[in-house]
């Protein structure tokens, strides 16, 4: 295999980029496309579309559901990370 010399990184590992910890501050619209959110979402009846501009934590409370346990099914579905 050839190493490029002139700095270029061609043929470099890709970096990953680490996306921000959701947290009950974050907006619908932050959470939803990372992957398995949407399945959450949809579980404990947050609004995706028209409430994407709540946070989670005014999601779950309009929706009735425990905000914990929304946060809690966000990690174990992997959109968290």
């Amino acid at each position: 295999m050839s190493h490029c010399t002139c700095g270029c990184a061609h043929g470099a590992t890709p970096l990953t980029i680490a996306l921000p910890t959701i947290g009950p501050e974050m907006t619908v619209a932050e959470v939803k496309d990372r992957p398995g959110a949407l399945d959450v979402l949809q579980r404990f009846g947050l609004n995706h579309c028209c409430g994407a501009h709540l946070t989670l934590r005014e999601s779950a409370a309009s929706a009735g559901a425990p905000l914990d346990d929304v946060l809690e099914a966000l990690a174990r579905a992997g959109a968290r990370s």
